[in-house]
C-alpha cells in the first residue's frame, strides 16, 4: 500500500520525497505514525500552496511594487526637484543597479537573495514615506533601494527546481508561461492605481501604496520559505528492474501476453527516466543558444527600459498628460501585452496560430521584430501614433520575454539552470542600467532620440538572430 501510494503521488504531479525529504525513512517508507490518508492529504495541500506562491502570487506583488517607481521616480525628480537630466539618469540607474545586485546574488543564494532584497525594498519604500518631501536624498536613497526588490531570478530557480520532476513536460513549460503572465498582471496593477495615486496624493500616497505592496511580498515570501526546505532534489525510489508485475500477470483484459505487458512498462519508464534525467543530468553543459539568450533578454530590456526611464516624462512634456493618466495609458499598454501573451502562448488557438507565423525558436525573432517596429512607431510626432507604438512595443515586449523565458527553461538542466537562469535577469538588468544612465541625456539631446536608437539596436540584433 505504501509503494501504491508513492506511485500514485508521482503520477499526479505531487513531488512529494522532493518537497518533504525529512519525511521519509531510509527505506523510503512513509512514517507510520501518519495515516495514509492524511499524509497524502497534507502534501496535496502543501504542495499546491507552494505552486500558488511561485508561480502565481509572488511574481505578481513583484511585478508591482518593481514597475511603481517608474510612474513617479523620473518626473518627481524632474518636476519637484528641479534636477538636469544627466543627474536624473544617474539616480534611475541607482535603481536599476540595484535589481542587479539582487540577480546577482540569486545565483548562489536564492532565498537569502529573495528574503534580504523584499526585506530591503520594505526598507526603501517606508523610508520615502516617513522623509521630509522636500530633501532630495533620502527620496532618491529610499526609491533607489526598492530596487533591491528584484527576485524574479529566484522564483525562477524556484519554479525550475519544482517541476524539474514533472514526467508532464508541457505542463512544467506552461507554469514558466503562467509565472511570467502573474509579473505582467502586478504591472497592469502597479500602472493603472499608481499614476492615480500619485496625481491626488502626491509622493506620501505613492509611498504608501508601495509600501503595502512590499509587505505582502515579505509575508509571501516567508511563507514560502517555511514551505519548502532548502534542497528540492531527492527522488522517489523506484527499482531500475523491468520485470513483470504480479498485477500484469492477474489483468486478463483484452488478451494481452504478460511479456507485452511487462514490455511497455519498461519501455514507458525508460521513456521517463529519459525525459527525467534530461532536466537532472548535471554532466549536461549549456549550449550557444543558452548564452544568446541570456544577451536577447539584455536586447529585449533595452527597449522597454528605454520607454520606461524617459515614457513618462516624454509623454508628459511632448503631449501636456497628467501622471494619473499616464499611468492608466502604460496599464493599458501592458493589459494588451499581458492578454497577448497569454493569449498566444498559453490557449492552443494561440499557439496553433503562432507557429503558422513562426515556430520556435524562430518565434522569438519575430517577437523582437515587432518590439523594434513598436518603438519606432511610438517615436512618430502624433499622440495617437505613440499610444499604437506603446501597445505594440508592450505586446512583443510580454510576448518575446514569454517565449524566451520558456525556450530557456525548456533547454536547460537543473544546474545550469541555477547559474544560466539569473544570468538572464543580470544581463537584462544591466542594460536598464545603461538605458537608465543614457536614456534622460538622449531626451536632453532630441526627445524622440532614445526611441531611435533602441528600434535600431533591437532590428540589428533581429537580422542577426
Amino acid at each position: 500500500r505504501s509503494l501504491d501510494l508513492r506511485i500514485h503521488l508521482e503520477q499526479e504531479g505531487n513531488k512529494t520525497f522532493r518537497y518533504f525529504p525529512s519525511l521519509v525513512n531510509p527505506l523510503g517508507h512513509l512514517p507510520s505514525q501518519y495515516p495514509q490518508s492524511y499524509f497524502a492529504k497534507m502534501v496535496q495541500i502543501s504542495n499546491r500552496n507552494a505552486e500558488i506562491l511561485v508561480i502565481g502570487v509572488m511574481p505578481f506583488l513583484y511585478g508591482a511594487a518593481t514597475r511603481l517607481p517608474f510612474i513617479y521616480f523620473v518626473i518627481h525628480l524632474v518636476g519637484h526637484f528641479k534636477l538636469d537630466m544627466l543627474t536624473v539618469g544617474f539616480c534611475v540607474a541607482f535603481y536599476q543597479g540595484s535589481r542587479v545586485v539582487t540577480s546577482t546574488l540569486a545565483i548562489p543564494m536564492p532565498r537569502f537573495s529573495h528574503f534580504i532584497g523584499t526585506l530591503i525594498g520594505l526598507a526603501g519604500y517606508t523610508t520615502v514615506y516617513v522623509s521630509d518631501n522636500d530633501l532630495v536624498f533620502p527620496f532618491v536613497a529610499g526609491t533607489a533601494v526598492v530596487g533591491f526588490s528584484e527576485t524574479m531570478s529566484s522564483m525562477q530557480k524556484y519554479a525550475k527546481e519544482m517541476y524539474a520532476m514533472e514526467p508532464d513536460r508541457v505542463k512544467a513549460s506552461l507554469q514558466f508561461k503562467y509565472q511570467y503572465a502573474s509579473v505582467m498582471i502586478g504591472v497592469v496593477f502597479a500602472f493603472s492605481i499608481g499614476g492615480v495615486v500619485y496625481q491626488y496624493y502626491s509622493i506620501n500616497g505613492v509611498a504608501l501604496f508601495g509600501a503595502i505592496v512590499q509587505s505582502l511580498s515579505l509575508i509571501a515570501c516567508i511563507l514560502f520559505l517555511s514551505l519548502s526546505p532548502k534542497k528540492q532534489t531527492a527522488k522517489l525510489p523506484v527499482s531500475d528492474e523491468c520485470s513483470d508485475s504480479e498485477e500484469s500477470s492477474e489483468n486478463p483484459a483484452e488478451g494481452v501476453p504478460n511479456a507485452r505487458v511487462g514490455g511497455i512498462s519498461c519501455l514507458t519508464r525508460l521513456i521517463g527516466d529519459c525525459t527525467e534525467e534530461f532536466s537532472t543530468d548535471a554532466t549536461l553543459s549549456s549550449t550557444w543558444i543558452n548564452w544568446i539568450m541570456c544577451l536577447s533578454f539584455g536586447i529585449e530590456a533595452l527597449t522597454i527600459g528605454y520607454n520606461l526611464s524617459i515614457g513618462p516624462i516624454f509623454m508628459l512634456d511632448e503631449f501636456n498628460k497628467g501622471t494619473g493618466f499616464i499611468g492608466i495609458m502604460f496599464a493599458v499598454g501592458a493589459a494588451f501585452g499581458t492578454v497577448a501573451a497569454i493569449g498566444v502562448t498559453c490557449t492552443p488557438i494561440g499557439r496553433k496560430a503562432l507557429k503558422k507565423i513562426a515556430a520556435s525558436p524562430f518565434d522569438i525573432c519575430f517577437a523582437m521584430a515587432g518590439i523594434g517596429t513598436g518603438v519606432l512607431v511610438a517615436a512618430v510626432p502624433s499622440f495617437p501614433a505613440h499610444v499604437l507604438g506603446l501597445t505594440l512595443l508592450m505586446c512583443f515586449n510580454d510576448l518575446g520575454a514569454t517565449l524566451m523565458t520558456e525556450l530557456q527553461a525548456s533547454i536547460t538542466t537543473t544546474s545550469n539552470y541555477s547559474l544560466i537562469g539569473p544570468l538572464g535577469q543580470v544581463v537584462r538588468r544591466t542594460l536598464n542600467v545603461i538605458t537608465a544612465l543614457t536614456g534622460p541625456v538622449l531626451f536632453g539631446v532630441f526627445p524622440r532620440l532614445p526611441y531611435f536608437v533602441a528600434g535600431g539596436v533591437t532590428l540589428v540584433w533581429t537580422v542577426g538572430l
